[in-house]
């Protein structure tokens, strides 16, 4: 695919995300529009049972914040002995994605389920779909074999899934703060790549 067509499609993708964003965005401040959160709480509320909820916790914690450094400073290393351009970016896209969902969590202010502030967007979703959407768009744009591709992206999708999942089980965000979290997160990622690594793909070219 010639690189103009593919950094079109990366912009395009980023669009219908961030529009995606904002109608969630519109719903988390809207309490009318939040009944279909209060009804999945209160299912998951009926459901509950010890081994999921050591099974959620673990999982939740691959998305915490001090996890997510581990892994960004593993891949800084990997990319930076190949000598990867995306090296030098990789720190300021994963601490912009930090900042940015701050400061969208203290602009919509939303009270979490267990109470307390901030639950919009879900921090750990946001970060954790920047992070492993950064390996698959690595898997897939850098020289790594066909297996590695499809396997390291199975996990990823299934991670973030995953977490996403956790956080409204562990009752930390609504199903709308997660989702928020997702389509966020990918706007961010797609935006930041289709700045941060355009000069390799247009030097590769």
């Amino acid at each position: 695919m010639p690189p103009a067509l593919a950094h079109r499609r990366v912009l395009i993708a980023a669009v219908v995300s961030l529009l995606a964003f904002g109608v969630l965005i519109i719903v988390a401040l809207t309490p009318s529009l939040h009944g279909l959160d209060r009804e999945l709480k209160l299912t998951i509320d009926y459901s509950r049972h010890p081994v999921l909820e050591v099974t959620m916790r673990g999982v939740t914690f691959l998305g915490d914040g001090s996890m997510l450094l581990v892994f960004t400073m593993a891949t800084w290393l990997v990319l930076r002995r190949a000598g990867d351009r995306l090296a030098r970016s990789l720190p300021v896209i994963m601490l912009g994605s930090a900042a940015t969902e701050w400061l969208v969590k203290w602009l919509v202010s939303r009270p979490r389920p267990r109470g307390g502030p901030f639950a919009f967007p879900s921090g750990h979703a946001f970060t954790s779909v920047v992070f492993f959407g950064l390996v698959i768009y690595l898997l897939w744009t850098r020289d790594v074999a066909w297996l590695w591709r499809v396997g390291g992206t199975v996990a990823c999708v299934v991670l973030v899934v995953g977490i996403g999942l956790s956080r409204v089980y562990l009752r930390f965000h609504w199903l709308t703060d997660v989702l928020g979290g997702l389509t966020g997160g990918t706007a961010y990622l797609l935006i930041a790549l289709a700045i941060a690594d355009r000069p390799a793909r247009e030097a590769s070219a």
